[in-house]
């Protein structure tokens, strides 16, 4: 029950704390927008450049220039969500309320938010190595077992992620803990943190049917489809590692 209880209190702190979502994602969406915006435009680079049917590249363009506008679009995305993700941590951990449309921009967060990011991702990559070996080595001769051994392990990878990503709550908020704190403070939770991935992945796809049917409707149906899809199921991922954090850490009671 204890991993449907934290994805129940995920989905309530979001929906209980709408204006202060918007508050916290609608500025850093309008920085990152007229960033895009003038990336484009001093790049010079025409919308010509990215389509899949462009053969040689546009006069006035470089393989070179392409590459420096695709970094910087990159370092925009990257930045304003780890914002985003920040501000919100801080928001349900810290109480601290954001004021406007702007939350504070915590540049020291957001590079340590980074770091522990690119840390679980070598992780991932160093745990997957053994199993992409075996995989290019019966690529010739795949079985059902071992497409079944191969979903198995990718699961418990992707538990062991969970079990991690209380990391980065606690970078947020500047109170850091080692990658062997979280893992023992999530000691015997496996099972739970299989069920919350079960059901925030259950819940993802049926939003996602949901508001595809939606989209037909004209308008309406559109702008509920962006909201929930950009919006609020982000969100609620971001908000399964704070109350991880806040449980696990803190040991806060799940209201």
């Amino acid at each position: 029950m204890l991993g449907w209880q934290i994805f129940v209190h995920s989905v309530r702190m979001v929906f209980g704390n709408i204006k202060q979502v918007l508050q916290i994602t609608v500025g850093p969406a309008l920085v990152a927008t007229a960033l895009i915006v003038a990336l484009f435009l001093v790049s010079g680079i025409p919308l010509e450049a990215f389509e899949e049917s462009a053969g040689d590249l546009p006069p006035g363009t470089s393989t070179g220039g392409i590459f420096l506008f695709v970094l910087g679009l990159i370092a925009v995305i990257f930045v304003t969500v780890f914002w985003i993700a920040v501000s919100w941590h801080r928001f349900i951990l810290l109480e601290e309320y954001p004021r406007g449309i702007f939350p504070t921009f915590r540049f020291d967060r957001i590079l340590a938010y980074l770091g522990r990011v690119l840390m679980l991702g070598l992780l991932f990559a160093i745990a997957w190595l053994p199993m992409g070996l075996v995989l290019a080595m019966l690529s010739k001769s795949l079985t059902i077992l071992s497409i079944i051994v191969v979903a198995v392990y990718l699961v418990y990878l992707v538990v062991c992620f969970y079990r991690l990503s209380i990391i980065l709550p606690a970078a947020a908020i500047g109170e850091p803990i080692t990658i062997g704190s979280a893992w023992n403070s999530t000691t015997g939770i496996a099972s739970s943190i299989l069920v919350l991935i079960v059901v925030a992945f259950l819940f993802q796809v049926l939003v996602q049917l949901v508001f595809t049917v939606l989209a037909f409707i004209p308008v309406l149906g559109i702008l509920l489809t962006v909201f929930f899809g950009t919006l609020i199921l982000p969100m609620i991922n971001v908000s399964i590692m704070t109350t991880m954090y806040g449980v696990f850490i803190e040991k806060r009671e799940l209201a």
